[in-house]
């Protein structure tokens, strides 16, 4: 299986925003199609995940887009896992437009999970079936969740069944459309480009479940934390316009 996998999308008019340019959930989930096209190509599509009660989630990601993209507009993601451990694998997927010119990329740290949601150790066979590249795998965390300051956005959001994937999971890029929605409330542009996110996913919530979240800007870009009422954080944000060091990769 060579190392490398393309695939093309085409921005599709719902994956906009009122600018016309493709939103930035719509690169992650296209990173995130890509990733699992890849694995399918592989010999590991869906069904194999649910015959043997594993399913890849999103850890952690980065995400840097230098330029806006128009509806209709035709892209190419290329994926390449760069590295893994026992349990997780990164990816670095390459968005490019039609001329080859460069849209972003994604940075995505997977975890692998049983049927029961604990890490699952990644079997010998799949780790054979993609070439790795040697990279530097440290992760790139918060050491602590930051707290709201007194009048940030504060809001509930109740998961939709539509907003999750095929294990009942709100989806990685559905809370970044909560971001940016949020970010929007607070009068700045969630189109603006060039734009980084690092995304942190510390706890799966489910369909039905409800989640609350506070939104702030700083000097150093807008933050966002959401939790289950009462109960952990859930997933945590950091958007920023800036230059920023990159991802380690």
């Amino acid at each position: 299986m060579p190392s490398t996998y393309t695939q093309p999308f085409r921005v599709r008019f719902d994956e906009c925003g009122p600018d016309g340019a493709a939103r930035s959930a719509t690169i992650l989930r296209y990173a995130a199609e890509t990733a699992f096209a890849h694995s399918a190509a592989a010999g590991f599509p869906l069904s194999w995940y649910l015959a043997h009660g594993l399913f890849w989630l999103v850890r952690d990601a980065r995400v840097d887009l230098a330029v806006p993209v128009g509806h209709a507009a035709t892209l190419e993601v290329t994926t390449q896992v760069v590295g893994v451990r026992r349990v997780w694998a990164r990816r670095v997927n390459a968005v490019r437009d039609s001329t080859g010119g460069g849209v972003g990329t994604v940075t995505m740290d997977w975890i692998l999970t049983d049927s029961s949601g604990r890490p699952a150790r990644i079997p010998p066979s799949m780790l054979a079936a993609f070439p790795i590249l040697p990279g530097d795998l440290r992760r790139v965390q918060e050491e602590t969740t930051p707290i709201p300051p007194v009048g940030a956005r504060t809001g509930r959001h109740m998961v939709f069944a539509h907003e999750c994937d095929p294990r009942g999971h709100m989806n990685n890029a559905a809370y970044v459309d909560l971001f940016d929605d949020a970010l929007a409330a607070l009068g700045i542009d969630p189109q603006a480009r060039p734009v980084s996110y690092t995304l942190e996913y510390l706890r799966s919530a489910r369909s039905g479940e409800t989640v609350e979240y506070a939104a702030w800007n700083t000097e150093a870009g807008a933050r966002l934390v959401a939790q289950i009422p009462g109960g952990p954080v859930v997933w945590r944000a950091h958007r920023w316009s800036t230059h920023r060091p990159p991802f380690p990769v």
